[in-house]
């Protein structure tokens, strides 16, 4: 739209910025956080999957297109291949992209990605399962549970350079020095100018429009992860700040137009991730399913998260992080963020026999059949937004299928569900058998499942690794 019409973006994007901030105020002050009260569970859990899928979608994306650039073969491909790229190369033949990709390739990176990507979320998910088995003290589990991602970080990225000392993997590539990304196509200083020509003005106008659409997505990414945050099983005490945070992101936002920054959302697994790690469990006779005693509620954490990147931005260029052990992260977080969501649940029940279905509200007073139904027609939402999402064209509009959905479920399924029906499948109230009776088994049986898991580890990486 910019370039077309031959109006700079990153003014038109300060207006945009300064809109967003009046409609956040706006939106604040006739108490339009009150409208949270139409999103129930239907919405949440789709938005809850929406994310994890995104980030496993994701971690696959990036696996796939490093062994397509990167081809698993024996040494006569890759000689043929190098043969053939300087051939090319000699007579001024560049024009395929995907040659030129292979001829940049070599033939073990894929596998070691591989090895590294999966051993990362697999160490990290195995701490995971410690902190719940009878293994170690107390204390040291607890520890190792918490501060199980950046082990698994640093220990994958050890053993793959002392097994490798100088492999070619991709890496994290952080600048040693502060520079604008691209100064010729940034055309301002530090700050963003506002002027325009008197012929552009109506671009102010204009850009309530584009001001709009990022403010629905900000409200909905910033209030349905302060209600992920707000349930009940989560016990926390501190009341949710539904209006101040809607307030502080547009103010965020106008600061980030105003110095050229990218605009922030909240982050809804990076939160719950957060949430979980400051949950202590309560103290349980063997065998009974662990419950939240309570939440630290603080800023110290947060506080400490942001120092700890801005000092990475001054030594992130000697880390020299493998990207394949950010995206195994990445792929833990969105495995983690599956757990405890009731649609997650529900499909399992699909391959269940009705015999086995837990006691809960939803299986005790809902047909199977209708029960099904329910969680086909989330699974349809969750495939629609997806797409929605994933494609360049469509993504401005999700937000809008997103209060689609809100309106699908406070008019279109009251027609199809009964109100007993919908309040076993979409209400708030859980029993003790609900939300957890997926680990049910792993707790009564922890020591036994952790061995299983070691062995399985085990025998896949020794696989991968010959």
């Amino acid at each position: 739209f910019c370039t077309n019409l031959n109006i700079d973006f990153l003014t038109v994007r300060l207006y945009a910025g300064l809109w967003v901030l009046v409609i956040s105020i706006i939106t604040v002050a006739v108490d339009g956080s009150r409208m949270l009260r139409y999103v129930t569970r239907f919405t949440e859990d789709i938005f809850a999957s929406l994310i994890s899928v995104i980030f496993i979608a994701e971690s696959l994306r990036f696996l796939y297109q490093t062994f397509i650039h990167n081809p698993v073969a024996n040494f006569e491909f890759y000689r043929h291949i190098r043969q053939k790229c300087e051939l090319n190369a000699f007579n001024g033949e560049r024009n395929d992209s995907q040659m030129m990709s292979i001829c940049n390739g070599e033939p073990n990176t894929a596998l070691l990605t591989t090895f590294i990507m999966i051993s990362t979320f697999a160490l990290a998910y195995g701490l995971r399962l410690l902190r719940q088995s009878y293994y170690l003290g107390r204390t040291l589990r607890r520890a190792l549970g918490d501060f199980g991602v950046l082990i698994a970080i640093a220990v994958v990225a050890s053993v793959a350079h002392l097994l490798v000392p100088d492999p070619y993997l991709q890496r994290l590539e952080v600048p040693d020095h502060f520079s604008f990304t691209n100064i010729e196509a940034r055309q301002h200083g530090l700050f963003v100018s506002a002027y325009l020509p008197l012929n552009q003005l109506w671009v102010i106008i204009v850009a309530i429009v584009a001001a709009l659409l990022v403010f629905i997505l900000l409200f909905v990414e910033t209030e349905i992860t302060e209600l992920l945050l707000s349930r009940k099983d989560r016990c926390l005490v501190k009341g949710s700040g539904l209006h101040w945070d809607l307030l502080l992101m547009g103010a965020c936002t106008l600061l980030c137009s105003i110095f050229g920054l990218p605009w922030m959302c909240a982050a809804a697994v990076q939160s719950l991730a957060h949430c979980s790690s400051l949950s202590v469990p309560k103290k349980t006779a063997p065998g009974e399913r662990p419950g939240v005693d309570y939440v630290l509620e603080q800023r110290v954490t947060t506080i400490g998260v942001s120092l700890l990147m801005g000092l990475f931005a001054f030594g992130g260029s000697y880390l020299r992080l493998p990207l394949a052990s950010l995206f195994g992260v990445f792929l833990y977080l969105g495995v983690m963020n599956l757990t405890g969501v009731q649609f997650v649940q529900r499909i399992i029940l699909f391959f269940i026999p009705g015999k086995y279905f837990p006691d809960t509200p939803y299986t005790e007073s809902v047909d199977i059949r209708r029960m099904h139904l329910y969680t086909a027609i989330q699974i349809i939402c969750l495939i629609i937004i997806y797409a929605v999402k994933y494609f360049k064209r469509t993504a401005l509009a999700f937000p809008f299928i997103l209060m689609l959905f809100i309106l699908l479920r406070q008019f279109f399924l009251k027609k199809i569900f009964t109100e007993k029906e919908l309040k076993a499948l979409d209400g708030d109230d859980e029993t003790n058998n609900e939300n957890g009776w997926l680990e049910k088994d792993f707790f009564e049986d922890a020591p036994y499942l952790y061995k299983e898991y070691l062995v399985i580890f085990s025998i896949t990486t020794m696989i991968i690794y010959q």
